[in-house]
């Protein structure tokens, strides 16, 4: 007999020897949770991948595809939709007469099948049939990893050779304008940059042992006076990571404490000391960590409908404190951006950041700003974003922006904290390539008023953004000022479901245009916008225009499945909004935690690799 999936799921019958379906699986499959095509029904349950011809109204014909460990199973020509079918046999392109074998292909393979419910009984039929068929399997198989493969990772890796200011190049001398690379805090290879790395370099003496004179290095003075007055002591190191680490350990000798409080999805360094405060790459539980609760207020537990949402968010985390107190453990310090860049681009209100100082200082410890992402400018109001939250943070670190590139890093604090160095606070001076090169930021920035470009540039960036929200439907949010913005990808705005598959998408589409955007967020669904401090307004203009093309471009008609047959149809509802790009929107079911932890742990393998050079 036919297998009879739930009332509204695609039915369909398995190919010779493939599995059964998971409802009716047999005995010896019943351990068989990993193979190929299985994904977290959480996210991806019946996912079908849907060869999208064109986007455009050219070409409007597509191809379903569900695939399964042993077998693919077309929606081929006898089984779509008039039209569908029309337009496909229609068009006369080459990548279209492809697609069209490879759907008569399928339709000669669910003949083989014979798919009503008579033949099924007899599908093992013949055994040279069954060949045919496992040999047409295997094509439909290989057609349809190249045709996806050429969809989503097109161009891909980029093989860059060379960066000038805000543009990338490849090997072909493709130019891309770079959306992405914060580090490059000046712009890339910025030739006054590189000459005085040049000069520095060409007389560095590197000494071990003893102390000598350096000359008269004013990079330390000058980053001082972009602070207040109180912080008077500069410690540098060579890297964002080692700058974290060194301020906790300034934490715990200060407080005598030794718990650390960490924003959760965060990222803090990738070395083992600090490791465990990254929560967006580490899953790792350890009893001197504690993760409070992201102040997410468009997809956290407590939105901006809720007008006590910033107190609840709050009173859970004083409760989470003053339980790590009633355990007899002492909170050293906590470590957050000001502005929560890496968990999704959040700005949290400011009420927040400073109820959140005012609470671990209630608990002995000591306040950490990590301005790594947001440092130098880059928010356009003011040179540090922790002035923009009007906090004061204990101590600050930033990261190599400072040295656009370069291996450099610095912990700011008082001299009253760094005290409790002792005489190792001379292991933290700085270089003369630091001084050189630090120097030349800092002049840049100051003489190209990279600050105040940031403020109109990004002020407006955020209109076009918000333009475009108000025109798709696929942008649930926009946030962020200066030159710091995430823009949420969402399945519908009433929704508020967040669309990973639509996110990347965009991002390789844009990266066919030339622009280079990242997905990031715990959904990997918000598109972040943190470009290098020479991002013009023209380029402003030219992303937000490439954006609208790529939206422009994404399927305006509903699929929806055929009430008769249960197979997917195009429809003109327009109060349906399950399915976008071609991709079927999770279905509600009962979900697989096996199946989940394996997704988690390749977004946690994905982002591991990705932020390693991130401070």
């Amino acid at each position: 007999m036919p297998l009879q999936g739930k009332e509204g799921r695609i039915n369909r019958k398995r190919l010779p020897e493939s599995r059964p379906h998971r409802n009716h699986r047999h005995p010896e499959h019943q351990a068989d949770l990993t193979d190929l095509g299985r994904t977290s029904r959480k996210r991806n349950v019946n996912r079908c991948y849907i060869e999208k011809i064109g986007f455009n109204q050219e070409v409007a014909g597509k191809l379903y595809w569900d695939l399964k460990p042993l077998a693919v199973y077309p929606l081929t020509s006898h089984r779509m939709s008039e039209p569908v079918r029309k337009r496909i046999h229609s068009s006369d392109s080459d990548e279209d007469r492809g697609v069209t074998a490879a759907a008569e292909n399928g339709a000669r393979c669910c003949e083989l099948l014979d798919l009503d419910a008579e033949s099924s009984e007899t599908s093992q039929g013949s055994h040279e049939e069954s060949r045919e068929c496992e040999i047409l399997r295997q094509k439909l198989v290989s057609d349809m990893f190249s045709k996806l493969c050429r969809l989503s990772q097109a161009k891909s890796p980029l093989k860059i050779v060379r960066a000038s200011q805000q543009y990338m190049y490849d090997d072909s001398n493709a130019e891309y304008l770079d959306c992405i690379n914060s580090v490059a805090h000046v712009g890339h290879c910025h030739p006054v940059v590189v000459d005085a790395l040049s000069y520095a370099l060409s007389s560095n003496v590197a000494v071990c042992g003893w102390e000598i004179d350096r000359g008269n290095l004013q990079y330390t003075t000058r980053l001082k006076q972009t602070f207040p007055s109180n912080y008077d002591t500069v410690l540098f190191c060579n890297s964002g990571s080692e700058a974290v680490d060194l301020s906790v350990q300034i934490a715990r000798l200060y407080t005598c404490g030794t718990d650390v409080v960490v924003v959760d999805n965060a990222f803090h360094g990738s070395l083992d000391s600090v490791f465990p405060l990254s929560r967006k790459v580490s899953r790792e539980e350890v009893e001197w960590v504690h993760v409070v609760p992201l102040p997410d207020l468009y997809r956290g537990v407590y939105q901006s409908d809720d007008p006590d949402a910033v107190d609840k968010y709050l009173t859970d985390t004083h409760e989470q404190l003053n339980k790590v107190q009633r355990n007899g453990k002492k909170i050293a310090c906590f470590v957050a951006e000001p502005m929560l860049t890496i968990p999704g681009i959040i700005i949290p209100p400011s009420t927040w950041l400073q109820e959140m100082y005012k609470m671990v200082r209630e608990c002995g410890g000591l306040c950490i700003a990590d301005e790594v992402q947001t440092g130098l400018g880059r928010v356009g109001s003011h040179f540090w974003s922790f002035l923009a939250q009007d906090v004061a943070p204990d101590i600050i670190i930033i990261g190599k922006p400072l040295g656009n590139g370069y291996p450099m890093a610095a912990v700011v604090t008082s001299r009253d904290i760094a005290a409790v160095l002792g005489d190792r606070i001379k292991e933290y001076q700085c270089t003369t390539a630091m001084d050189a090169i630090g120097c030349a930021v800092l002049d840049i920035t100051e003489q190209n008023q990279l600050m105040n470009m940031a403020a109109s540039v990004g002020e407006f960036l955020l209109d076009q953004l918000n333009n475009l929200k108000k025109k798709y439907e696929y942008i649930g949010d926009v946030r962020g000022k200066g030159l710091v913005f995430g823009i949420e990808i969402v399945w519908s705005k009433r929704s508020k479901k967040p669309s990973r598959d639509i996110a990347e998408q965009i991002v390789h589409r844009m990266k066919e245009e030339n622009v280079l955007l990242a997905n990031e967020g715990f959904h990997r669904n918000i598109l972040m916008l943190i470009p290098p401090m020479c991002f013009s307004a023209e380029n402003a203009l030219a992303l937000t225009q490439k954006l609208d093309k790529v939206l422009a471009e994404l399927p305006t008609t509903n699929i929806v499945k055929d009430l008769v047959t249960g197979l997917p149809t195009i429809s003109v509802e327009s109060e349906t909004r399950d399915v976008r790009l071609g991709i079927f929107q999770p279905q509600e079911e009962e979900e697989d935690d096996n199946l989940s932890s394996v997704q988690d742990n390749m977004d946690l393998q994905y982002a591991q690799h990705c932020y390693q050079d991130l401070d």
